[in-house]
């Protein structure tokens, strides 16, 4: 009897080329389907809620898989543990519906930005945090945040060497901060982002937080008309996929 199983994930992005398999580099998916294969014998396609850059973490990770296995389900992250790398942990796992597909049942994700504004960050978090010395005006953030959220086309958040032909426009549900110490924690919800999206959307809150762009020249990143891309995306190592919802 084939099975659909849905496995719950978690994992320290620094030293992955991003989730998806990349020949020569070492990839999340690629470590996952060694460790399926040692557990079911099986040639299991991986379909994943979502894709994560080199770097980027996840507190909460979704994929599934069909398989002829016998396990229980619900096992499955239990066996799948035992042949993972100390940098990915199995949280949980379940059975889903056949028709259940990983990324195209995905309602929203929930990513978090983390930015340090203390002195002198602690090097243990450096892969883990983005660090900024310069003072940032939290209303004008609050502005920029307010700015994102509804439907919009987002060609100027994207990364520049990306296909302008596909479809860039994207419903941002959610966009907020929260102060936590010296910790700025940057917040977004959406049903699906375009590749570097979040990055570069914090990137230019963070110019126009500090001052070094107007509110007026934000807004024109909006105009469908206006030819010049957002600011830089911000490093990898502040960005974590924090939730996935079904």
């Amino acid at each position: 009897m084939i099975r659909n199983v849905l496995v719950e994930t978690a994992y320290d992005g620094t030293n992955f080329a991003g989730f998806q398999y990349q020949k020569d580099q070492r990839s999340v998916e690629e470590e996952i389907k060694k460790a399926l294969v040692k557990v079911t014998g099986e040639d299991n396609r991986i379909v994943s809620c979502g894709r994560t850059d080199s770097g980027v973490h996840a507190k909460s990770h979704f994929f599934n898989f069909l398989t002829a296995s016998k396990i229980d389900p619900k096992a499955f992250s239990y066996h799948l543990q035992v042949h993972l790398p100390a940098d990915i942990l199995a949280l949980s796992s379940r059975e889903v519906d056949l028709s259940f597909h990983a990324r195209f049942s995905c309602k929203s994700k929930l990513y978090k930005y983390v930015i340090y504004r203390g002195k002198g960050m602690h090097p243990i978090y450096r892969n883990y945090k983005e660090e900024i010395s310069y003072k940032l005006d939290l209303k004008r953030l609050e502005e920029g945040l307010k700015l994102l959220c509804g439907e919009h086309d987002f060609r100027s958040f994207m990364r520049e060497d990306k296909d302008l032909s596909i479809n860039t426009v994207r419903k941002i549900d959610q966009a907020y901060f929260l102060e936590n110490g010296d910790d700025l924690e940057i917040y977004f919800k959406a049903e699906s982002f375009l590749h570097n999206q979040v990055r570069i959307m914090v990137g230019s809150l963070v110019e126009l937080s500090r001052g070094k762009l107007s509110l007026d020249d934000y807004k024109r990143f909006f105009d469908e008309d206006y030819k010049i891309r957002a600011n830089p995306a911000l490093g990898a190592q502040g960005l974590y996929l924090w939730r996935v919802e079904f």
